[in-house]
């Protein structure tokens, strides 16, 4: 089997600039999703980032049945070659309580909202759908918390409708949302995101990220949305200061939690830097927006530490 354009197809990325190893979902043949990771040093950081460059650079894929292959310097030669490939059983998401499922494949994938979420169109629904993926097997999860806090909160009018969970090779790799025509919150609306946010306390669940783009409001209803950090509690205290803050995210003009719209080398970028900290913060996110990050990973983690009340160095 050789690399070329034709047969290897990148869905998404996560590089690694520090010298660490980089990571890479792809599509072969347009039929096998495949994951491959590669050392530190062996191609530039512009060309691990730009996958046609990369494409052109890559060796042969190894042949036979795997899913997990890594590329490394050759002993002998130095060069680029795929060291080892396995077939290895990837985590899903456990959680599987609804019924429909839909193969990531079978999607076609439109305007991407974020970094793992897309507007889709499925064979299964009449109308465009909303599709959040765990693009590296590291997001599993998130979405795992995500798909749990949904199944919470089914029927009670709280989140846009869950339509399916979304499947790779039969395991769970995300899920799929209606698409809730509508616009995010402004002050005028604290009544009614107060009523969702106290539906959503009622069931023993802290949300953990309100803020006004987590909200949608249309003619008819308000949703919340991106229950990444929403956890089961007890803790009526944290309850109570969501409740209290959210006239402040309500009037806050920071962009925190806005859809982040960014090259492909900076997709790639945000997306290591989640993986590395553990998060982004605002700040950091707002250089994005305007086109290069110069934040190192330390004051990233201490701004996020700040952003979350956590004791900082």
């Amino acid at each position: 089997m050789t690399t070329n354009a034709a047969n290897l197809k990148i869905l998404h990325l996560g590089v690694d600039d520090c010298g660490l190893e980089s990571y890479f979902r792809v599509l072969v043949d347009c039929q096998k999703v495949k994951y491959i990771s590669i050392d530190g040093g062996i191609y530039d950081t512009d060309d691990l980032c730009f996958p046609p460059a990369l494409l052109s650079k890559l060796p042969p894929l190894p042949p036979g049945d795997w899913n997990l292959a890594h590329i490394a310097k050759s002993p002998e030669t130095t060069k680029p070659h795929f060291a080892w490939s396995v077939q290895k059983a990837f985590r899903g998401i456990t959680h599987a309580w609804h019924a429909t499922k839909v193969g990531y494949l079978s999607l076609s994938l439109g305007r991407m909202l974020m970094a793992n979420v897309y507007e889709a169109s499925s064979a299964h629904f009449d109308t465009p759908v909303i599709a959040k993926v765990a693009r590296l097997p590291w997001e599993i999860d998130y979405d795992e918390a995500e798909t749990e806090a949904y199944a919470c909160i089914e029927g009670h009018g709280i989140g846009p409708r869950f339509l399916g969970h979304l499947t790779e090779e039969g395991r769970i790799i995300g899920f799929l949302l209606e698409r809730v025509e509508g616009r995010h919150a402004v002050i005028e609306d604290l009544p009614a995101c107060r009523a969702v946010v106290s539906k959503l306390h009622n069931l023993g669940i802290v949300h953990g990220d309100l803020n006004k783009h987590n909200f949608l409001v249309s003619e008819s209803r308000v949703v919340l949305l991106d229950f990444e950090t929403a956890v089961r509690s007890e803790d009526t205290d944290a309850m109570d200061r969501e409740l209290r803050m959210l006239e402040e995210q309500l009037r806050n003009e920071s962009g925190k939690g806005a859809i982040v719209t960014v090259s492909p080398e900076l997709e790639a970028e945000l997306s290591e830097i989640n993986r590395r900290d553990g998060g982004c913060c605002d700040e950091l996110l707002e250089q994005a927006r305007k086109g290069k990050i110069t934040i190192t990973s330390e004051q990233n983690r201490e701004m996020l530490k700040r952003q979350r009340g956590e004791p900082t160095t």
